[in-house]
């Protein structure tokens, strides 16, 4: 009896050490509320959702109330993803292509990790992130939190960067050092790589790093070469990087975009959902 009840406490602890290693550690995109408004900006005529970047023209946009993510996605958080089976790409080691093997790949493995640059991961933002791994990550996080995060529309960005100002940049309209990261931002860091997001001040709406430091990912785009399509070609992401001049950062500029496949070391993403 005694060595039954011990085969079953033995078997008892077991479930309970596999119940803890089984248990997901999943860190959620903090988001802020924006509250709605209108802004002037450069965008499609109203009524029209895709157009190419020559049929945009300056006008008062209304922004509906939503959330914006605090931060970009950091490689800790979209290592999370790789970890947990939600952010896998074709069978390839494309992170590490013609590049040394380096943690958290290993040598002969698939690796589905973004390459960091040697820059280190952690709180750095994820970069060598496609628009379309971004979905994935996307579709990964709300399955596991049950909630809707999205990508921001340009728009929608462009409203939370300019932070209910019409000054060039949150702090007035001339660059001041070490205000954000940037090719001559006046850091001891300028123009040489991603930093740790929030290293910098805060928004008006209480957000990190829109400017600098990483483009990111918006949920807009541009169409494809055919008259009145609405079928994207290339998505688009905004506010300027490490790599780029402090006057190429004003949030109400800098429109580019670049093909859903493409991965990059100066584009990232931020999160966004509908008010709660």
């Amino acid at each position: 009896m005694k060595k039954q009840l011990f085969v079953l406490m033995l078997f008892s602890l077991f479930l309970s050490l596999n119940a803890v290693a089984a248990k997901k550690t999943i860190h959620l995109p903090k988001t802020l509320p924006i509250k709605g408004g209108t802004i002037v900006m450069s965008t499609c005529p109203e009524g029209i959702n895709v157009c190419p970047a020559h049929d945009y023209a300056v006008r008062e946009v209304t922004v509906k109330s939503f959330e914006m993510g605090q931060i970009e996605i950091t490689l800790s958080m979209y290592d999370e993803c790789i970890k947990y089976g939600g952010c896998q790409s074709e069978v390839s080691s494309w992170s590490y292509k013609n590049r040394k093997v380096q943690p958290p790949c290993i040598e002969g493995e698939p690796c589905q990790h973004p390459f960091d640059e040697n820059w280190g991961r952690g709180l750095r933002p994820a970069i060598n992130v496609s628009w379309l791994d971004v979905q994935m990550y996307i579709k990964w996080i709300n399955k596991e939190s049950g909630n809707n995060y999205r990508l921001p529309t340009s728009q929608e960005w462009e409203y939370a960067a300019r932070g209910g100002l019409d000054t060039t940049y949150p702090w007035g309209n001339e660059m001041q050092s070490g205000r954000t990261n940037c090719a001559n931002c006046g850091s001891p860091w300028s123009g040489s790589g991603t930093l740790e997001v929030a290293r910098f001040a805060k928004n008006q709406f209480g957000l990190y790093d829109m400017l600098g430091n990483v483009s990111e990912w918006t949920s807009s785009c541009f169409p494809i070469r055919k008259k009145d399509s609405q079928e994207c070609m290339k998505y688009i992401y905004r506010g300027g990087a490490w790599h780029w001049a402090s006057n190429e950062l004003d949030p109400s500029g800098a429109i580019n975009a670049i093909r859903d496949t493409k991965r990059t070391r100066f584009v990232g993403f931020r999160l966004a959902r509908d008010k709660q």
